[in-house]
């Protein structure tokens, strides 16, 4: 309880007995003050215990069913009892209408469309969350006649209020020629400042590196940020890559997943990058010992930040001369288009760490692709053998 209280900030002041709790599940213990004034919204009763239910059962599908953190949990089940507090009503009475006017109401207290979006997210998570145990919810209705659940839960209703923030600006996945544009900017870079005497291009070698990286492997910012040099490992089926064969993360999730050498390029990048420019950090003194086994250094020494490898990929692309607007993410579907045409969607969503293929599938871009649409491609073919058969003369 007292971890619960110290990581999550709850507020409870003494640990609670379950004769005293609402909540009847250890897990949502985190978020008893939440289900406390959920149950007090509605004079407790019947009422009141049917929406902590549908509470808990949102904490659980959102931490337990999908592997996030009971922060994120923590997070949903406010900005729901923030919409039952602003309708009043219990979910099994809430409509699209009601919806509509809590995000209006976002809106006129000027909150950040980013906000905005994020409590039409939650909202949705939970309509999920009543879909995926529908056990449950046919029996919280029969004992709530006058309620349907239909009218949340309905794609059509969902779709009334779709989009209703501010969205963000359209990113641009990047063309594998823009990929090579940029390289070959920052290799002339590195050539001009070799050439006439400057000091070695340390960043410049190191930013190579960067954007190398995530283009190769896919990973996230966040992955990219966090690694060390002692998560590559060598990989016995492929003894060429040395002690770089394998590259160990724990991401999103916590989940573990192992990534080989993808693309043999990579390879010689990242060799070049530890073995002669990574010693420019680790060797300085100034640089503080718990730091000494990040893989990549800001210039102040310490481990290249989240915000930092954003506005390396975002002035490079720049400085090759390309127009589009490019994250650290767009490489990431890059890096995934290109492994779903060439070891397939199943492959390509374990090295991507989704849980589901479905999520991977919605990062394929046809013009980040290097082959085109698999599916024209097959239909080009098709008809060009139909056409050269004998039998179709």
């Amino acid at each position: 309880m007292a971890i619960a209280r110290e990581q999550l900030g709850v507020g409870l002041k003494h640990p609670l007995s379950a004769q005293e709790r609402v909540g009847r599940y250890r897990s949502t213990v985190c978020v008893e003050t939440y289900l406390r004034r959920a149950f007090d919204q509605f004079n407790g009763g019947r009422v009141g215990a049917d929406v902590v239910q549908l509470l808990e059962m949102l904490f659980t599908h959102k931490v337990g069913g999908h592997g996030n953190k009971l922060g994120s949990g923590k997070q949903t089940i406010i900005a729901v009892c923030d919409f039952l507090a602003f309708t009043g009503l219990p979910p099994w009475h809430w409509t699209p209408q009601l919806l509509w006017q809590y995000l209006t109401d976002l809106r006129a207290r000027e909150l950040a469309p980013a906000t905005i979006r994020g409590r039409h997210h939650y909202i949705n998570d939970m309509c999920r969350a009543i879909l995926s145990d529908r056990d449950v919810a046919n029996k919280i209705q029969a004992r709530h006649p006058t309620g349907s659940f239909q009218q949340i839960t309905d794609e059509k209703s969902r779709a009334l209020v779709k989009g209703f923030g501010k969205r963000k600006k359209k990113l641009s996945n990047p063309t594998p020629a823009e990929m090579q544009q940029v390289f070959d900017c920052l290799e002339a870079l590195i050539t001009e400042q070799i050439e006439t005497g400057a000091p070695v291009p340390y960043v410049l070698l190191r930013d190579r590196a960067v954007i190398a990286v995530l283009y190769a492997y896919g990973v996230r910012v966040s992955e990219l940020s966090h690694t060390d040099i002692t998560d590559f490992d060598f990989d016995p089926e492929c003894p060429e890559y040395g002690d770089y064969g394998i590259w160990h993360i724990i991401g999103k999730g916590d989940k573990d997943r192992h990534l080989p050498v993808v693309v043999d390029w990579i390879y010689p990048v990242l060799v070049q990058y530890v073995e002669g420019v990574r010693l420019h950090w680790t060797g300085d003194p100034v640089t503080p010992d718990d730091q000494k086994n990040a893989l990549f250094f800001s210039n102040h020494r310490t481990r290249l930040s989240v915000n930092s490898i954003q506005r390396i990929v975002k002035q490079r692309f720049a400085e090759a001369g390309i127009k589009k607007s490019v994250s650290p993410h767009r490489l990431r579907n890059g890096c995934l288009t290109r492994l779903t045409d060439e070891v397939g969607l199943s492959q390509a969503s374990k090295i991507a760490g989704h849980t589901h293929a479905a999520t991977t599938e919605g990062y394929y871009d046809r013009k980040a692709s290097m082959t085109g649409d698999a599916l024209s491609r097959h239909v080009r073919k098709i008809y060009k053998n139909t056409i050269a058969s004998p039998e179709s003369s």
